[in-house]
């Protein structure tokens, strides 16, 4: 009964784990983002949607050069941004400590770093 026991408390040590790393996304929190080569970046904050994995909302201070980032998704590795109606801003990938990728409407370079 022992060994049942101990299964029994290590299986569900391990799903609760496993269940709060899932929760913790790599790309909430607060990031500069950037867009174009000379610009003053801009702070943009990525919280998570607690009803959706992996995606949430994003608030920023200031102009952020006409890069209007209302929602967030990742996507494997790859981050999307998006407007507050779900179009998409951005799709971007991983560099390093930083994601970067072009925007859409006219294909300036789009980065977030810490």
């Amino acid at each position: 009964m022992n060994k049942l026991t101990s299964l029994a408390v290590g299986a569900a040590f391990a799903f609760a784990t496993i269940g709060a790393a899932h929760a913790a996304s790599p790309v909430t929190g607060t990031w500069k983002l950037s867009t174009g080569v000379a610009d003053a970046p801009c702070t943009v904050t990525l919280t998570a949607d607690a009803d959706i994995d992996n995606a949430g909302t994003a608030a920023t201070t200031g102009d952020c050069n006409g890069t209007n980032v209302g929602r967030w998704k990742a996507v494997g590795n790859s981050l999307s941004l998006m407007e507050n109606n779900g179009t998409l801003i951005a799709f971007m990938k991983p560099k390093g400590d930083t994601y970067e990728g072009t925007r859409i409407s006219d294909g300036r370079k789009v980065a977030l770093s810490h």
